[in-house]
C-alpha cells in the first residue's frame, strides 16, 4: 500500500473504531454482561463461516461470468482478487475502489481491459438488480406486515433516498450501453481534465486507445446479452446467493446472543442498509455503517445488546475484510516483485 492508501485505511478504521466505543459506552450495562455470559460462540463462528461462503460467491460469479466470455480464471485467482478488492473497497467512498482492484487482478489472468472492465460492471448491475427490487419488496413488506413497529421518519427517508439514487445510476447505465458515443463524449470529455498539458500528439494516442476500449466493452456487453446469456444467468444466480449469505448473518448475531433471529425483517433491515451504504459519504461506509445499524435494530433488540451486535456484525464485515484484504494484497505485492525481477533479469 502507497501512503495516500494507508493514511485512508487509518482514518477508515478509526472512524469504525470511535463509532463502536461511542455505541458500546452508549448502551453497555449490568444487562450486557448478563447476556454474554449466555452469548453461544459457535453462532459467531458460524457468522464468520457465512461470510467466508459469500467470498465464495463471488469469486464464483467472477470466475463464471469470464469463463461464459471464453477465459480460464482460476477460482483461487478469484478469491484473492476479492479479498485485495475488499481492502481498498473499505478505504474508499461507496467501496468503488475495489473495481479497479478486481478489473487488475482479471488483465492479470489474462482477461483484456475492456472484458475485465464489463465483468466488473456488469457486477455492479446484478447488485443493483438484487438490492433494488429487493428494497422495493421491502419497503412494502414494512407497510404491510410490520406497521406496527414505530420507523423514525428520517431511517426511511436517507433509505428512499439510496435506493433512488442507486436505481438512478442503473437507469443512466442503462441509457449508456444503447448509446456508446455518449460514452465516448463523457470519457473524452473527464480525461481533458488530465491531459490539458499535454501535446496534441500524445492526447490523439490517448483517446484512439480510450476508443478502442469503448467500443470492446461495447460488444463484451452485447456478447452478455447474446452468445454469454449463460454468464448473466450463473452471474445473477451467484450474486443472489452472495446477498443472502450476507444478510443471514445479523439473524445469526442475534441467535447467538439469546434473541430472536427475526429473518425477515432483519433481510429488509440488511437491504436498507446496504443501500445507505452506497452513498458515498465515508471511506469504506464506516460511521454511517455502525450508526445505521445501530438505528434500525435498536427497534427489535434490546438496548442494552445493541452496541454488542454492532462490534459483532463489523468484526465479520469490516475488520475481517481488512485483514484478508492485507493478505491477498501482499501477495500480489510479492507477485509483482517477482515478475519484475523475472524482467529485469530477462
Amino acid at each position: 500500500m502507497n501512503k495516500a492508501q494507508k493514511k485512508w485505511l487509518f482514518i477508515s478504521v478509526g472512524i469504525s473504531v470511535v463509532a463502536l466505543v461511542v455505541m458500546l459506552l452508549l448502551t453497555f450495562d449490568t444487562d450486557t454482561l448478563v447476556a454474554l455470559e449466555k452469548c453461544n460462540p459457535w453462532y459467531i463462528l458460524l457468522g464468520f463461516l457465512l461470510h467466508i461462503l459469500s467470498i465464495v460467491f463471488w469469486a464464483l460469479r467472477i470466475k463464471l461470468m469470464c469463463w461464459s466470455l471464453g477465459y480460464r480464471v482460476p477460482f483461487f485467482h478469484s478469491v484473492n482478487l476479492i479479498c485485495a478488492n475488499m481492502l481498498v473497497a473499505a478505504v474508499t467512498p461507496s467501496q468503488v475502489g475495489g473495481e479497479a482492484v478486481r478489473v487488475y487482478e482479471l488483465y492479470k489472468s489474462d482477461v483484456p481491459t475492456a472484458d475485465a472492465t464489463a465483468v466488473v460492471l456488469m457486477e455492479r448491475v446484478f447488485d443493483g438488480i438484487v438490492l433494488g427490487i429487493g428494497t422495493v419488496v421491502g419497503v412494502y413488506l414494512l407497510g404491510k406486515m410490520f406497521s406496527h413497529l414505530n420507523f423514525p421518519p428520517v431511517y426511511m427517508g436517507v433509505a428512499y433516498f439510496a435506493t433512488f439514487f442507486f436505481i438512478g445510476a442503473l437507469l443512466l447505465f442503462a441509457v449508456l450501453v444503447k448509446r456508446p458515443q455518449w460514452t465516448k463524449i463523457i470519457v473524452a470529455k473527464v480525461s481533458g481534465l488530465f491531459t490539458r498539458r499535454w501535446d496534441s500528439q500524445r492526447i490523439d494516442r490517448l483517446l484512439g486507445m480510450l476508443d478502442e476500449n469503448i467500443d470492446r466493452f461495447y460488444v463484451t456487453i452485447g456478447h452478455f446479452g447474446g452468445r454469454s446469456k449463460i454468464g448473466m444467468a450463473l452471474g445473477l444466480l451467484m450474486t443472489v446467493a452472495f446477498w443472502a449469505s450476507e444478510f443471514i448473518i445479523a439473524s445469526v448475531l442475534m441467535v447467538g446472543l439469546g434473541l430472536e433471529p427475526m429473518f425477515l425483517i432483519s433481510f429488509i433491515f440488511q437491504l436498507l442498509i446496504a443501500m445507505i451504504m452506497m452513498i458515498p459519504l465515508t471511506p469504506g461506509g464506516v460511521g454511517v455503517a455502525e450508526v445505521s445499524i445501530a438505528a434500525f435494530y435498536s427497534i427489535i433488540i434490546p438496548l442494552p445488546l445493541v452496541g454488542v451486535f454492532v462490534l459483532l456484525w463489523r468484526l465479520i464485515l469490516y475488520y475481517f475484510n481488512v485483514v484478508v484484504g492485507l493478505i491477498a494484497s501482499l501477495r500480489i505485492v510479492r507477485r509483482e516483485a517477482r515478475d519484475s525481477l523475472k524482467k529485469t533479469q530477462k
